[in-house]
C-alpha cells in the first residue's frame, strides 16, 4: 500500500484524484497548491505525488523542479496534469515528470498512469507479470470493497472499466447469477463474504460475456490481514469452468438422446425428443429435423421444436439441395457453423436474417454412408463453433441416422415374417379353398348317372370354372408382384395425363362393382402431366379406389383428390370404411396381407392389391402411405415425382 500525494487547488477534482489513489488500495495525501505540497513533500515521505500545473502561489512545474533540487525528493515519481501545456511542451519535458495527463481525462487513463508509476518493491514486477500472465481471473478490494487490482483475464471477460466498480455494483451490472439462474445480492459476492471474514471455496455463479455468450465459474475468496490482524482487504481466484460445465451439459444431452431412441415407437416422436433435449440441454429455442423426399428429391420439415415464448421461422415447405442452411449441409455433407447469421456471406435464408435470431448450425443426418437429413439449430446468442459441441451434436445426428436405418431394417424384417406366414396361410386357405371346390365338383360329374343332363352338368362346371378363374388370377397377381420386385418387369414410361387415369378408373370401379356412379366423387384438375407408365398407373388407381368402396358401407362416400405440389403429383383415396387396425397399416404392404377386420368380415380378397401397388409406385420413384381418417376409414395417398420416372 502507497503513499500517494495529491496536489490540486481546485475542490471537485482534488477529491476525484483522492478517490481513484484509493480504489488502488492506496493511501492518498491532500494538498491545496504547490506550496503547500512541496511542504508536505518535505515532511513525509510519499511514493508517489500527482500535482495539476496551474496553481496559486507554487504551479506544479515549479514545485516538480525544487522537488527534483533537493535530495530527500529527487527521486519521487510526480504526474503532472494539465489543461493548457500540451503534453509535448518543453516547460513539462524540463520539469523531470514521470508522466504527463492531460484534460479532460478518464478515471481508466489516470488508473493505469497512477499503476505504472507506483513503484514496486523488489519482487513486484514479477509477481505484477505473473498475475496478469494467468489465464485464473485475480481480483483484490480494500476494506471498503473497492478494487484495487484486477488481473487481464478478468479484464478480457468484463471490460477494462470494471476496475472503477464497487463490488456490491457487479451483480447488477454485469448479470452475475447462481447456477440455478437466480440473481446474485451483493452479499452474495465472494468478495463481499471475505471482508466478513468467511473464506469462500468452490464457490459457482455464471455469467455473460460481452458478447452475451454464458459463462461458468468457481471462485475462491479469502480475507487479508496485516500480522497484527488487522482487515486489508479480500483477493479472488476466478476459474472459468465453462468447458467443464459444458462437458457434463454433453454427456447429459448425449444420455437423454439415447433413452429417447431406445424407446420412440416411430420417427415422428424419435425426432420430437431428440429436439427437445438438445433444446432443454444446450439452451437453443429453435431446431428442426429435414429430411430427405424420396419422391421430390428435395428437403422437408419431418419435426420443429419451438421453445416456449420463442420466436417462429416462417420457412418454405421444402428446400432444394443448396438453398438456405439446411440445402447447404445437405449439398456438402458437412457440419456448417453460422456464428452470425447476418455477416456477409452467410447461407441462411433472407427471411432468416430478419428474425431475432443470431447464431445458427446444421449437421448432415446420414444413413448407409448417405446424407438423408439434416438437423438444424437457431439461437439469440453468438454461438462460436466449439470442437466438444461439434462432436456432440455429429455424434446425435449419427445416431438419429443409425435410428432411422434401424427402422428401415425392422420393417423389411417385419414384412418377411409376415409374408412367410401368409405364404403359409395361402397354401392352407387360398389355394386349398377353389382346389377343394374344382375337386369336388370334378368328383361329382364323375359319379353323375349316364341319365345326367347337360344343363346338371353345366351348373357343376360353372363351378370348376369361376375357381379355377380364381386360381388362375392369384398366381398372375403373384407372378406379376414377384417380376417387380426382381426388376425383370420395368416401365413403359411416356407423358400420362394422371386425371384422364383416374377418371378411367373410377368409371371401372363403379361398372365392376355395381355401385352408383355419384357414390364416388372426384375432385381432379382438368389435366395433369407426369412421367409413367399408364397401365401401370391404372393398375395402382383400380386396386385403391376398388378397395375404398368395397371396404366401405353402402352408399357411403369415397373421395378422389389430385393435386400438383411443388414437385410432386399427390393422389388421395379417402374413404369412410372399416378403418385398418393401427399396428397393422404398414404391414397391409407386405404380399398377400389381410388386416385382421378385412378377414373376418367375409368380403373376398387376396391380399395382393396394396402390395402391386407400391411396387408400382416405388419404381415409379414415388412413396404410398395409408393414415386413418379423421372421422374413420383410410386415406391412401400416393405421391409421385413430376419428373421423369427411371424404368
Amino acid at each position: 500500500m502507497a503513499a500517494v500525494l495529491v496536489v490540486e487547488d481546485n475542490p471537485e477534482h482534488q477529491a476525484v484524484l483522492a478517490e481513484i489513489v484509493r480504489r488502488l488500495g492506496h493511501v492518498p495525501t491532500v494538498a491545496d497548491d504547490g506550496r503547500a505540497g512541496l511542504a508536505a513533500a518535505r515532511a513525509d515521505r510519499f511514493d508517489l505525488i500527482v500535482a495539476d500545473v496551474d496553481m496559486p502561489h507554487l504551479d506544479g512545474i515549479r514545485m516538480c523542479q525544487a522537488l527534483r533540487e533537493e535530495p530527500g525528493t529527487a527521486d519521487i515519481p510526480v504526474v503532472l496534469i494539465t489543461g493548457y501545456l500540451p503534453p509535448g511542451d518543453t516547460l513539462l519535458a524540463e520539469a523531470g515528470a514521470a508522466a504527463v495527463v492531460p484534460k479532460p481525462f478518464s478515471v481508466r487513463d489516470l488508473t493505469e498512469t497512477l499503476r505504472r508509476c507506483l513503484p514496486l518493491p523488489p519482487d513486484a514486477p514479477f509477481l505484477a507479470e505473473l498475475m496478469q500472465s494467468l489465464d485464473t481471473g485475480a481480483v483484490a478490494c480494500d476494506p471498503q470493497g473497492r478494487l484495487v487490482f484486477v488481473n487481464r483475464a478478468i479484464r478480457d471477460f468484463f471490460g477494462d472499466d470494471c476496475i472503477s466498480v464497487p463490488i456490491h455494483d457487479w451483480p447488477e451490472r454485469f448479470g452475475l447469477r447462481h447456477q440455478d439462474g437466480t440473481l446474485l445480492t451483493p452479499e452474495d459476492m465472494p468478495l463481499e463474504q471475505a471482508l466478513r471474514g468467511r473464506p469462500v471455496h468452490h464457490a459457482d455463479l455464471r455469467a455473460r460475456d460481452r458478447e452475451h455468450r454464458p459463462r461458468w465459474f468457481a471462485i475462491n475468496a479469502r480475507p487479508v490481514r496485516d500480522a497484527g490482524g488487522t482487515l486489508l482487504g479480500a483477493v479472488a481466484a476466478v476459474h472459468d469452468v465453462t468447458s467443464d460445465h459444458h462437458q457434463l451439459q454433453y454427456e447429459k444431452c448425449k444420455a437423454e438422446v439415447l433413452q429417447a431412441l431406445v424407446h420412440a415407437p416411430d420417427v415422428q416422436q424419435a425426432g420430437t425428443a431428440v429436439l427437445r433435449s438438445l433444446s432443454h440441454c444446450l439452451g437453443w429455442p429453435y431446431l428442426r429435423i429435414w429430411l430427405v423426399d424420396e419422391v421430390t428429391d428435395r428437403l422437408r420439415p419431418e419435426v420443429t421444436h419451438t421453445a416456449p415464448g420463442a420466436q417462429d421461422i416462417p420457412f418454405p415447405p421444402s428446400l432444394n439441395q443448396g438453398q438456405g442452411l439446411a440445402g447447404r449441409c445437405w449439398q456438402t455433407g458437412e457440419l456448417l457453423w453460422v456464428p452470425d447469421i447476418r455477416a456477409s456471406g452467410s447461407p441462411v435464408l433472407p427471411l432468416v436474417r430478419s428474425t431475432g435470431y443470431r447464431a445458427a448450425g446444421a449437421v448432415p443426418v446420414l444413413s448407409a454412408e448417405q446424407v438423408v437429413g439434416v438437423l438444424t439449430f437457431f439461437t439469440p446468442e453468438r454461438q462460436d463453433p466449439e470442437p466438444a459441441l461439434a462432436v456432440l451434436l455429429t455424434g446425435i445426428a449419427g445416431l438419429f441416422g443409425a435410428y432411422l436405418e434401424r427402422r428401415r431394417s425392422d420393417e423389411l424384417q417385419n414384412q418377411l415374417a409376415a409374408s412367410i406366414g401368409e405364404y403359409i396361410a395361402l397354401v392352407g386357405h387360398e389355394l386349398r379353398t377353389p382346389l377343394t371346390s374344382i375337386a369336388t365338383y370334378t368328383d361329382l360329374i364323375a359319379e353323375s348317372g349316364d341319365d345326367t343332363t347337360i344343363g346338371e352338368v353345366r351348373d357343376l362346371l360353372a363351378v370348376i370354372e369361376r375357381n379355377n378363374a380364381r386360381l388362375r388370377t392369384l398366381v398372375e397377381r403373384l407372378l406379376d408382384l414377384s417380376a417387380l420386385e426382381s426388376g425383370h418387369a420395368g416401365l413403359t414410361v411416356g407423358t400420362v395425363d394422371v386425371s384422364a387415369v383416374l377418371r378411367a378408373a373410377v368409371a371401372t370401379v363403379i361398372a365392376d362393382s355395381g355401385e352408383p356412379g355419384d357414390r364416388i366423387r372426384t375432385e381432379l384438375p382438368d389435366r395433369l402431366e407426369i412421367s409413367a407408365d399408364q397401365a401401370r398407373l391404372r393398375q395402382v388407381a383400380e386396386n385403391l379406389i376398388g378397395n375404398a368402396v368395397k371396404y366401405s358401407p353402402a352408399g357411403s362416400a369415397v373421395t378422389v383428390t389430385l393435386a400438383a405440389e411443388e414437385d410432386a403429383a399427390v393422389l388421395t383415396v379417402t374413404d369412410a370404411g372399416m378403418g385398418v387396425p393401427e399396428g397393422e397399416r404398414n404391414r397391409l404392404f407386405a404380399r398377400l396381407y389381410r388386416a385382421t377386420n378385412a378377414r373376418h368380415s367375409g368380403i373376398p380378397g387376396a391380399g395382393l392389391g396394396l402390395a402391386l401397388s407400391r411396387a408400382i409406385v416405388e419404381l415409379h420413384r414415388g412413396t404410398i402411405t395409408l393414415t386413418a381418417g379423421d372421422a374413420g376409414g383410410t386415406i391412401a395417398t400416393v405421391r409421385l415425382p413430376l419428373s421423369p420416372a427411371t424404368a
